[in-house]
C-alpha cells in the first residue's frame, strides 16, 4: 500500500472502500486473521502471505452458495487492531477510535493493550454483506441473461428444423397453397369451355 496516504485519507478509504478496508485489516493483524481461517477449519497454506489470506476472503465472497459467507467473514476479519505496527495500518487509533465515536460503535477492547477492535470500523462488516450481495445481483443476471440466449437460440434452433430445402415452412405451404389456387382456377376455366 503506498505510504502517501494521510491518515484522513485511509480513514476515508476504511469508510468508503470495503476492497481496502478488508486489506487494512489483514495487513494490520494478518496473524490474527489466519488464527480466526484456521479456527474454521479453513485449508491454509503454512505461513500464508496476505495475499494468500485475502484469496480466502475472496473465495468466501465468490461462494454464492454459501448463505453463511457474509457472517463467516465478518468472523475472520473480527481482529484486534495493532497500533504499533510499521507500514500504512500503524498509528491510527486516535483516528479510527474519533470514527468508532462517530458512528456511535464502541471500539475499545476490553484488553487495553490490544487496542481496538477492526471489526467495528465504519460498517466493514455491512460492507462485505453489500459486496457479497453485489456478486450473486451479478451471477443472478449473468444466468437470467444465459436464459434469455438459450431461449433465443432455441427458438431460432426451431425455425432452422422447420425450413424445407432451406425455406421456411410457412413461405413454402404458400407457395404450395398459391399453385393450388392457380391448378384449381385452370381446371374450372377449362372445364367452361
Amino acid at each position: 500500500m503506498p505510504t502517501t496516504l494521510n491518515p484522513d485519507q485511509i480513514i476515508d478509504l476504511i469508510q468508503n472502500d470495503p476492497e481496502f478496508a478488508i486489506n487494512f485489516i489483514i495487513d494490520n493483524n494478518p496473524s490474527a486473521v489466519e488464527s480466526n481461517i484456521s479456527s474454521l477449519s479453513i485449508a491454509l497454506p503454512q505461513n500464508p502471505s496476505n495475499l494468500q489470506l485475502r484469496e480466502v476472503i475472496d473465495d468466501l465472497l465468490n461462494d454464492s452458495d454459501n448463505e453463511d459467507a457474509p457472517a463467516t467473514i465478518n468472523e475472520i476479519l473480527d481482529v484486534n487492531y495493532l497500533d504499533a505496527v510499521d507500514g500504512y495500518t500503524g498509528n491510527l487509533s486516535d483516528e479510527l477510535q474519533d470514527l468508532g465515536v462517530a458512528n456511535g460503535t464502541i471500539i475499545q477492547d476490553a484488553n487495553a493493550s490490544a487496542g481496538l477492535i477492526v471489526g467495528a470500523i465504519a460498517g466493514i462488516l455491512g460492507a462485505v454483506g453489500q459486496v457479497w450481495g453485489g456478486i450473486l445481483n451479478n451471477k443472478a443476471l449473468a444466468l437470467q441473461q444465459q436464459i434469455i440466449n438459450d431461449e433465443q437460440e432455441h427458438e431460432l434452433d426451431m425455425l432452422e428444423k422447420t425450413k424445407v430445402f432451406g425455406i421456411p415452412q410457412t413461405i413454402v405451404l404458400a407457395i404450395i397453397g398459391f399453385f393450388c389456387v392457380i391448378m384449381i382456377m385452370l381446371f374450372l376455366a377449362r372445364k367452361k369451355k
